[in-house]
Formats: C-alpha cells, structure tokens, sequence
C-alpha cells in the first residue's frame, strides 16, 4: 500500500519521480507553452503527434501526461506496457461519434519511451479495452483540478497545510470540509468503511465483510475519494452509468451511477458474470489511487519543491508558484544511504562550459538544503556526490527550437576501495574510472594477470566489474551507473548523444553487463548505431548471459528496421551465449513453430539468414 507505510513502494516511486519526467523535459514544454508553440511542446515531451490529434487539441501538456501516467514498477521507472489511453477534454460530452485523442502506451518497458497519440471515433473503441484520462492529468488549464478529484478543498489538499507541510497525525480527520473527510477515508480501518466514508453506497450486503483480493496491495492502493470523482465524471460525459475497477482476475468492483448515488459492489467475474462484465468500461486502479506525491512528502522521501510544477500549484496552492521545478536531487539512487555519504548540506555552482560542477558551495552560503537551476541556488537537497551537467551539443533532428537545457550528471567525485589492505581512491566521470593509486606499470601488470587467468582484487576487481565481469562494485559505482541509464532512458537518443560528447565511456556497462549496443532499442537507433560504431563499440559485445544484441533483438523481437541494421553493420547470428544457444539456432528451433509472427519481423528474420548463410 502507498501510503506512507511501505518503504519499499516509496523507494521506486521516488526513484520514478527523480528520472521519469526530467527537469529539462520540463523547462522546455513550459518554455514552448509561454510561446505559445504547441509543437515544440510535443517534440520537447518526446511525443509524436499525427496531423489529425494536432487539429483536435493545443492544450495538451506532454510533461504533465508523462508524470501522471502509470509506471511498470516491479523495480522499473519505465511506462506501463500494452495500455490504451483515451485522453477525455474536461466538460465534453461524448457520442459514439466524437473524434477523442488516443495513446498507446510502449509494447515493452526495454524499449524507447516515446509516446504516440492519434485519435479515434469513441464508437470503434471497446470501453473495456481502454483507460479514460481527465483532462487534469494532461491539460494544464485544467491541472487545478487534481486537488479536488483526491478530496481536497479550495485551500489545501488531504493531510497537508496549502503550503505543502504535512499535518500532525492528531489534526488528520477532524474537521468538516473535503478535505478532512478524505482523511477520514484514508484512516478508515476497513475497506467498506472508507468507501462508505467516500459517499458511496455499499452494494448487495452492506454488512458482509469485503473479500480478500488477488492483489490486496492493489486494493488498499485505490483512493475512494478519486475513484468516485472519476465514475461520476465519466458518467456524465460518456452516458454510461455501470463501471468496473479490475484487481487483477477474476476481482473487481462495479460502480453502478444513479444520479450522484454511486453504489459499489465487490464482485468476481467467474461464471455467468464474466461474460456479463466483458463489455463494460473499465477503470485503472493506477489512475485512482492515492496521490503518491503526497505520500513521497510525508514520509520525507520528496519535498514539494521537487513535485512537478503545475502539479505542486494544484496540491499546494499556498505554495508561491515558480516557472521551474528544482532538479530532483533526493539521491542518488533509492540504494544510496545519503547521510553516510553526502557530509552537510551544499549546493552545486554550474560550469557549463566544462559541463560538470565547478565548485561546491557550503550551506552557510547557499542557504539550508539547495540544489541547482540554471545558475541560480534555489530550494532542494544535494545528496552524495554533487548535480553537475553536460551543456547541450547534439540536438535531436526536429528539435532546434528547444531550449539548450543542460542534462544533470551525478558528479560522484573519488570513490574509495579496500585494496592491498588500504584505502585507495578511484576517480570517476561520466562512466569512466580512473585508478589515481595505481601506476600505469602496476595497471599493465594486473591486466596482464587477469588476461592469463589470474585473480585480481581492490581496485583492479572494481575495475572489471564495472566494465561487466563477476564481482562486487562499491555503492557510490552502482550508484553513478544507475544514475546514468536512467538518464539516457529517459532522456532519450539526445541525452544519450550529449552525454557521448561530454566524454561518457561509450563502453558502459549496466548491472546484466549490457551495453548501449545491447540496449539500443530504447533510442533511435538510425542516429546512435553510426555513432556507437564510430566510437569502437562491439556490435558482438556479450552480456553477463553471453547473449549478443543480435540475440536478444531477435528472441525478444524488436523493430525490423533494428535488426536489419544490426545484421547489415555485422552482427553474427552464430555466436552462442551461455546456453549455447545463438540467433540460429533461435530461428530453426523456436521462431519456426509460431504462427503469429509480424511480417516485418518474419522478413527481417530472413533477411538475417540470408545474409548468415
């Protein structure tokens, strides 16, 4: 349950909110939104919008979508996989024949986190098979909205001051206006109880205890209070009063509208029922549960600062509005313990010519808990290591009318490592280490050592772990190379560019051993797969598995387009991995027994044996 109690859950909410949405997204979507320039919102976004969704709406805000969308989760900051979204406009009411904006959310959480929006007549689509987005989750004019859809009032939200301070425990419930009956809701000590505190009518036998649910997690997740604004506002604009929340097979709750009476009935869709409930409307428990950024807040993880802008003004709106959120810098990675590491509070000062930090400011001159916007020291936290960045140079094809926003880079500085029974030091950058301690003699002899099968330890054990052999790396390591795949994931081919040109060691590895080549579906690879080779990458690299780019392009049926592209720049389908099993014999001995198959995925595969043979 997120709800303050699990630390878990809020460990990879916070992880998500520090990534998923990054700080230079959304200074350039506001930038483009105060011009007035809707496209270089999207491009900014990373949203690509067919012609017939650019006549439809201007007021999409790609930044406010993306973090409001739900996420993978299970220990990825990625998108949610095989959802269909209906963005629904605020106030509109809709006909089989209305024209409504679509999106598609990514087939896998590996690949790039690009988004696509269409649009489709409201009739073609099974309400079953979709999820209905208000319009406060994408439309900042209508942002304002959230803090009412989650039970607050007109001055502050559940469990908070208007200036974003949690209330004491003793103050939760107490008074008599909507946002103290949400708390109500929260504090409720039983299902049924907090959705009859909610206003809903309980359905069938009021009085029999709830069943347990496949997913109670789920389950105790889901906000009364939001999921009775949603029913009701979706009954008025779409007509449809019976409406089902799924909680995982064969659970769910059917909400039945009369007016603004909502009955709620727990019920289980075996038998008869299921083919009863196929063709209703159906609700995402994501998108109706308790508002996490109000969770990450009270348990100290996140500060209001670093809550997306339009998003904070609408939870707090005591809290005095800014033009940009402050970089998220609560950690380094979920993993991180910060006070061990980080020393006192201080603020970074931005080089942007050398594109890492220049200096570090103690806290008596930049103010208690700073962090970097621009040039300037604002509120926040700086964690273990320092916020540097890369300046902007290679700008996405599409994307010169974005604001050259520099990508934040966690500068880790020196980790220390145990080696020959003292403490020595290894400098890092940018993916790239440095063994200060050691000479370049005592580094050929080690190398040596380890190519003829000897055992290295200390620094030169790091050393190998981080380039993808067996071994353990030190904390601040994993830290810094988590810090820069998430980046790139979700910064996309730019971020992965400018970071390349600020001296990134193209040769970076993650936790599996993978390099860029092995995860270059994530970007485009038409512009990074010339640069990668360029930059002496190994298009056979193997993984910790022993599985090629080819392989897992293959077993894990990426674009066509990909596999071509690795075939054509010599990738061989004949390398085995650990299993002894290559991209051949993948093809002989799985792919030629499925019958569904892409063709463009089949003609791929082909192409590839043609040119293996």
């Amino acid at each position: 349950m997120v709800s303050g109690h699990d630390p878990l859950a809020l460990a990879e909410w916070q992880r998500i909110r520090r990534y998923a949405v990054p700080q230079r997204m959304i200074t350039e979507c506001a930038a483009a939104r105060q011009r007035g320039d809707q496209r270089a919102a999207w491009t900014a976004g990373r949203i690509d919008v067919t012609d017939a969704f650019a006549e439809l709406t201007t007021h999409l805000a790609p930044d406010l979508l993306r973090w409001h969308l739900p996420r993978a989760l299970g220990g990825y900051t990625t998108l949610a996989v095989d959802q269909r979204y209906v963005l629904v406009p605020a106030g509109a009411v809709i006909d089989p024949e209305t024209e409504v904006p679509v999106l598609d959310a990514l087939s896998s959480m590996f690949g790039s986190q690009r988004l696509s929006l269409g649009t489709a007549r409201w009739g073609e689509l099974n309400p079953a098979e979709v999820s209905l987005l208000p319009a406060h989750l994408w439309d900042a004019r209508h942002a304002d909205e959230l803090r009412t859809a989650i039970g607050g009032s007109a001055e502050r939200a559940p469990g908070f001051t208007a200036d974003g301070v949690p209330l004491p425990a003793e103050a939760l419930g107490r008074g008599n206006d909507p946002a103290s009956r949400a708390e109500r809701v929260r504090l409720a000590p039983t299902l049924s109880a907090a959705f009859a505190e909610a206003g809903f009518v309980i359905g069938d036998e009021p009085g029999v205890p709830w069943p347990g649910y496949p997913d109670e997690t789920t389950m105790r997740s889901v906000d009364p209070t939001r999921l009775a604004d949603h029913v009701r506002r979706f009954a008025r604009q779409f007509g449809m009063n019976t409406w089902m929340l799924w909680l995982g097979y064969p659970a769910y709750l059917r909400c039945d509208v009369d007016g603004d009476t909502v009955r709620v009935t727990p019920q289980t869709a075996g038998g008869h029922r299921y083919s009863a409930t196929r063709g209703l409307p159906r609700l995402l428990p994501d998108l109706v549960r308790y508002q996490v950024d109000l969770d990450l807040i009270r348990a100290g993880r996140i500060t209001p600062a670093e809550v997306h802008p339009i998003v904070r003004a609408a939870l707090f709106p005591g809290v005095p509005g800014s033009a940009v959120v402050p970089a998220p810098v609560t950690g380094l990675a979920s993993a991180v313990d910060r006070a061990s590491v980080a020393g006192p509070a201080s603020a970074v000062v931005r080089d942007s010519a050398a594109g890492l930090a220049s200096a570090v400011v103690p806290a008596s001159v930049a103010g208690p808990a700073s962090a970097v916007v621009g040039d300037s020291v604002v509120g926040g936290s700086v964690p273990s290591g320092v916020w540097g960045s890369v300046a902007a140079g290679s700008v996405s094809a599409g994307a010169s009318d974005l604001v050259a926003e520099p990508v934040p880079v966690v500068v880790v500085g020196a980790v220390r490592v145990r080696c020959r029974g003292e403490w020595h030091e290894i400098g890092v950058r940018l993916g790239r280490l440095d063994l200060v301690t050691h000479t370049d003699t005592e580094r050929q002899r080690e190398r040596a050592l380890s190519a003829f099968g000897g055992t290295v330890s200390g620094c030169f054990a790091a050393e190998q772990a981080w380039h993808g052999a067996p071994g353990r790396l030190p904390r601040r390591l994993r830290a810094h190379r988590e810090d820069l795949w998430q980046l790139m994931i979700h910064g996309g081919t730019r971020t992965v560019l400018e970071l390349l040109d600020a001296g990134m060691d193209p040769h970076l590895r993650d936790s599996r051993g993978r390099t860029l080549m092995h995860r270059i579906r994530s970007f485009d690879h038409s512009r990074l797969l010339p640069r990668l080779l360029a930059e002496g990458l190994d298009i056979n690299a193997r993984d910790k598995e022993g599985s090629t780019p080819l392989y897992l392009a293959v077993v894990h049926q990426w674009p066509a387009g990909l596999i071509i592209a690795l075939t054509e720049a010599g990738a061989d389908p004949h390398l085995p991995n650990q299993d002894d099993m290559s991209v051949i014999d993948h093809c002989d001995e799985i792919l030629n027994y499925h019958e569904d198959l892409d063709p463009d995925f089949e003609a791929a595969v082909a192409h590839l044996r043609k040119r293996s043979a």
